[in-house]
């Protein structure tokens, strides 16, 4: 008799995140379990799961992405099938996680709906992974009051394997490069994790737990959402000027602060964001975020593969794979090491933080270089 062994996480998706699911599955050796997306004439859904999942650990992996409203039914839905149908653990993944802006101050006439959304969420799952939220504070401590464990994912190293290869191909300058706090909220995502990674893996000598990184004013209108840059007040002169955001929506924002900051002196600016949602409305901001991209002073904009189009708005991801700006950095490896970390068993010959969560997000762990590649860039520096 064949020696057994304990199953790889079965795979379920959400509708708008299956290229993403069948991704981390191919980097785990994961199966994935097939679901029916049926919707009704009157809009009502009806999601169902294909395969038998009984025993089971399951990753069910669901994004806001396309419809957030309906998306988010949807993953109850999924989430309530699998427990229903006997998985034995349940770990949910968020590569974009719904309502993460509602994390503020709104008033007493208005909900907090991040919270509203996680205490929908969270009953019913063992772990769960959320892909740079835009509070990670304030989302791991509302998922983890039901006893889910909350891992809050940060990118940091594919974007510092992105950013050393331009450093290796000079596309940019070490010496000239100059990280910026684009506002006060980045500052509670670059924690001192994001920087031991950037620092690590681009071989900078600096203290990851001291922040010294400018910060860039920033008013943002609660009723509009449409912030303005006040002005840079750090000299730039020269530099390739590095940002780090959660996402893209109209970029507005983002573009507004490059053309500050050319005219402040910077050589370049480059952008790395989580989630390009990438949203247009006529009425409001006249342009659409893509092309507001490619006329702008910025001169590479990096994304991930976690909030995905292809499904949900064809042509956005046809104009962004058109861009010649915009770059779509595969995180799948990524994100599919620190689930595998998550499941993994451990025995008295396991090597040292081989399931490491804290080793993968700073870095460091035996398998990083495995993790991330840099995608080719040209930019045209003046």
């Amino acid at each position: 008799m064949s020696e057994s062994r304990k199953a790889s996480p079965l795979i379920v998706s959400g509708f708008s995140s299956q290229p993403f699911a069948k991704a981390i599955a191919e980097n785990m050796g994961a199966r994935t379990v097939g679901v029916r997306y049926k919707q009704h004439d009157d809009k009502e859904i009806e999601p169902a799961l294909l395969g038998n999942v009984r025993g089971h650990d399951v990753v069910l992996i669901a994004s806001a992405a396309g419809d957030p409203n309906k998306q988010i039914l949807e993953t109850q839905f999924l989430r309530d099938t699998v427990h229903r149908a006997g998985a034995k653990n349940i770990t949910l993944v968020l590569p974009y996680m719904w309502y993460g802006r509602s994390d503020g101050d709104w008033g007493e006439r208005k909900t907090p709906a991040l919270a509203s959304v996680i205490e929908n969420l969270r009953n019913k799952v063992n772990n769960v992974v959320v892909a740079d939220p835009h509070n990670p504070v304030l989302t791991r401590e509302l998922f983890q009051v039901s006893g889910a464990n909350c891992t809050i994912v940060p990118f940091a190293y594919p974007f510092a394997v992105q950013l050393r290869d331009m450093f290796n191909q000079k596309v940019i300058e070490k010496k000239r490069t100059l990280f910026l706090h684009p506002d006060a909220g980045s500052v509670k995502r670059i924690g001192p994790a994001f920087r031991d990674c950037l620092y690590t893996t681009l071989g900078i000598e600096e203290n990851p737990n001291k922040d010294n990184w400018p910060q860039i004013g920033k008013d943002r209108d609660k009723e509009t959402n449409v912030s303005e840059t006040k002005g840079i007040n750090v000299d730039v002169e020269g530099m390739d000027v590095v940002v780090f955001e959660d996402l893209i929506a109209s970029a507005k924002t983002a573009c507004d602060l490059a053309k500050a900051l050319k005219e402040a002196g910077a050589r370049s600016v480059t952008l790395f964001a989580t989630s390009a949602l990438l949203t247009y409305r006529k009425t409001k901001l006249g342009i659409p975020p893509i092309q507001r991209i490619e006329e702008s002073p910025l001169d590479a904009v990096f994304i991930t593969n976690t909030h995905d189009h292809s499904l949900t708005s064809p042509k956005v991801h046809k104009a962004m794979q058109s861009s010649s700006k915009i770059h779509e950095l595969d995180v799948a490896p990524y994100t599919a090491a620190i689930i595998k970390a998550i499941h993994m068993e451990v025995f008295d010959d396991t090597p040292d933080d081989a399931n490491s969560i804290s080793a993968i997000i700073r870095g460091k762990h035996p398998d990083q270089e495995n993790m991330a590649r840099p995608v080719p860039v040209i930019m045209a520096i003046a």
